[in-house]
């Protein structure tokens, strides 16, 4: 019997299975799996010739800044490489419960380093702002910001009509500013990001899950086919 819930994409880091990939359906909300994907989509493909200035950091990731204690967080983030990086996009989630998934409301934190901002995008304006602004004070350190001089902004950006699609403005808000800060779009996040913007992306998500999907399988049949047993994967000519 087929697997109902099979494996849909294997993509770096991230996982993605066909329950995940129906939550792109409205009216879901999508999970942090979701955004984790899209976020590592970003950085390594969509916009690499900017990675040396960017930071995206996974849900799951952001969580554990949450919660952690100060002290802990700085070698374990090292790799990061975060004092460097001249943005940092941070998914906010409102989840106060360590031993459960998910929470209510997802927004997006920004920190700017020009600026010496955290710059707060909340669809529902004012809604994720208390825990955003604790993340900023766990960030501080991390990033290496400035203390004194260091500011919280709330956006005025786009609100979402419905109760499900907060997760789908922060990528969407997270994409446009990208190419605002990176590629030296004009156009503000506003004029740009709206509800039809959003819904057309859940479309957009599924299809570059499925060909993604698609092709690493081809790939990996083609690696099966064309491969010896007795040889190891690692022999090169």
């Amino acid at each position: 019997m087929a697997n109902d819930d099979a494996i849909v994409l294997s993509f770096g880091d991230s996982l993605l299975l066909k329950s995940d990939l129906d939550l792109l359906a409205e009216p879901n909300w999508i999970n942090d799996k979701l955004i984790g994907f899209a976020y590592e989509y970003y950085e390594r493909e969509q916009f690499n010739h900017s990675a040396d200035r960017l930071a995206l950091l996974n849900p799951s990731l952001v969580q554990i800044i949450r919660f952690a204690a100060a002290g802990d967080l700085q070698v374990s983030l090292e790799s990061l490489q975060l004092p460097s990086k001249q943005f940092v996009f941070v998914p906010v989630n409102d989840n106060s419960d360590t031993s459960k998934v998910g929470g209510m409301h997802w927004s997006l934190l920004v920190y700017v380093r020009s600026k010496q901002e955290f710059q707060h995008y909340d669809s529902f304006r004012g809604t994720n702002q208390a825990v955003a602004k604790k993340l900023m004070d766990k960030l501080q350190p991390i990033v290496q910001a400035p203390k004194g001089k260091l500011r919280f902004v709330e956006m005025d950006c786009p609100h979402q009509e419905n109760c499900y699609d907060c997760g789908m403005f922060v990528l969407a808000n997270t994409e446009h500013l990208i190419r605002e800060f990176v590629e030296c779009v004009s156009l503000d996040v506003g004029d740009v990001v709206n509800q039809q913007t959003v819904s057309d992306k859940r479309r957009q998500l599924v299809q570059l899950i499925t060909s993604l999907g698609k092709d690493s399988m081809a790939e990996l049949s083609n690696n099966d086919k064309g491969h010896d047993p007795a040889q190891p994967l690692s022999a090169a000519s």
